[in-house]
């Protein structure tokens, strides 16, 4: 979205322009004009665009001299192609400018020359797959009506299929916990598959498939899915952005750290991967790099948590005051979230307020049965129990974090809250268990 808004900003009053790789995805249809601009430059865009303004009837072209938004031009041409589609100007009158821009980035799966001939079908899929990048719930319920009305036009578009998986999989992750659509996404993907073996994105549906409290967090099989999703497309920035959130959940810190920048390098965008570079940090005890990634990431992106991480972060770094103040803004917002009452909890436990700290924790565990990956909740509260000095509780809730997907040898080891457990049996006993899946996952 972040490259859209920045071609956008290029263009003028009443213009569409593309860039070179929706070009390349529409060249070879044969109802569409386009005239390339040049070659330009963006802000944290590693690499040149290719600007195209597409020159069909009433639409204009802008001039280049005057195009002074977010971009810089590297060099101008004046060569014009002439190809024309219909279904580029049926996008072009019922989806408008800001779905062409979203196309020419938005598609993670490499989208074929040729995705069906049903101009129908196409049109309806096309349609799925600007509601979808919105990314609001009834954005995804219509971009779903619009995947099945595609595939009702055309049984065998694979893309149909696929971008119904990643639909369904938002659906459960984001809005609704309904293990329904889970499946769903994990059989739409599977059809995907079947139709077009090339494509690369439903490995991703089934590696979110894999790891998730359903498939009690098969960190190996959702391994194997992600690298195979980076196989078939190696510049698929998701691709190595889960592969590396399972890594640091299993302690992989070094590969996990790798994956997150080759992600953030085709993508500077992605929040997620940014947000994973900064608990990589944190979990290492490298807290003030950690605070440098936290403060790059806006305050409303996935909000709950990576607002608790950083507080958390501050924490760590002794600065107690600032910690309070981003729990108390947030939890004004949000007052029963278990993300935030549970870091709050730790705070409030290394205070020796008990009963206080207590408070928090309730709340945090009431809240916490619902969600699809509670396991953060789970290790925080653990925290807390040690340093009220509730060893046998304290125990039970990290217990409880590693198997339900947060077996993080390295940092249970090392947190400095947890060090007067290590007299503890029960806790050295986990240790080991945990040291013992580690090395085996060291071998993945």
């Amino acid at each position: 979205m972040n490259l859209a808004s920045r071609i956008e900003s290029m263009g003028s009053s009443n213009s569409i322009l593309i860039s070179s790789d929706l070009y390349l995805q529409i060249k070879n249809h044969p109802k569409i004009t386009t005239q390339k601009l040049g070659s330009f430059i963006f802000k944290n865009v590693d690499r040149m665009i290719d600007l195209y303004a597409v020159t069909n009837d009433n639409l204009s072209i802008p001039m280049v001299k005057e195009m002074n938004g977010k971009g810089k031009i590297v060099n101008t041409s004046s060569i014009f192609s002439k190809f024309w589609t219909k279904f580029t100007l049926l996008l072009i009158t019922f989806l408008g400018v800001a779905f062409i821009y979203n196309i020419s980035i938005s598609t993670p799966a490499a989208v074929e020359k040729d995705l069906t001939t049903n101009l129908k079908a196409l049109n309806f899929y096309l349609k799925g797959e600007f509601h979808h990048n919105k990314q609001t719930l009834s954005d995804i319920d219509t971009a779903i009506t619009y995947y099945n009305k595609a595939i009702e036009n055309d049984s065998k578009l694979a893309h149909a299929y696929n971008g119904l998986s990643k639909s369904y999989m938002r659906k459960f992750l984001s809005f609704e916990s309904d293990t329904k659509w889970e499946k769903e996404a994990y059989s739409t993907a599977g059809i995907a598959l079947s139709l077009n073996p090339k494509l690369a994105y439903p490995h991703i549906i089934r590696g979110q498939f894999y790891w998730s409290k359903s498939y009690n967090f098969a960190h190996e099989e959702a391994i194997k899915e992600f690298t195979n999703a980076i196989i078939k497309s190696p510049k698929l920035s998701t691709g190595y952005e889960q592969l590396s959130l399972v890594q640091l959940h299993i302690g992989l810190f070094n590969k996990a750290l790798q994956n997150a920048y080759k992600s953030l390098k085709i993508e500077p965008g992605n929040l997620r991967a940014r947000r994973f570079i900064g608990e990589i940090f944190l979990f290492s005890g490298k807290y003030e790099s950690a605070l440098k990634e936290f403060e790059k990431i806006p305050e409303d992106f996935d909000r709950s948590v990576t607002q608790s991480f950083k507080s958390l972060n501050y924490f760590y770094l002794d600065k107690t005051e600032k910690a309070i103040e981003i729990l108390d803004e947030n939890l004004s917002l949000n007052p029963n979230n278990a993300n935030l009452n549970s870091v709050y909890a730790i705070i409030l436990a290394s205070q020796g307020l008990k009963k206080e700290a207590n408070d928090k924790m309730k709340i945090a565990t009431s809240s916490s049965v619902e969600l699809i990956h509670a396991h953060h909740i789970y290790y925080h509260l653990g925290i807390a129990s040690a340093l009220m000095n509730q060893n046998k509780e304290s125990v039970e809730w990290i217990n409880k974090a590693a198997a339900t997907g947060f077996p993080n040898y390295p940092l249970i080891l090392s947190d400095p809250n947890l060090k007067n457990l290590h007299d503890n049996n029960s806790f050295e006993e986990l240790l080991t268990n945990l040291k013992d899946k580690y090395e085996y996952f060291k071998t993945l």
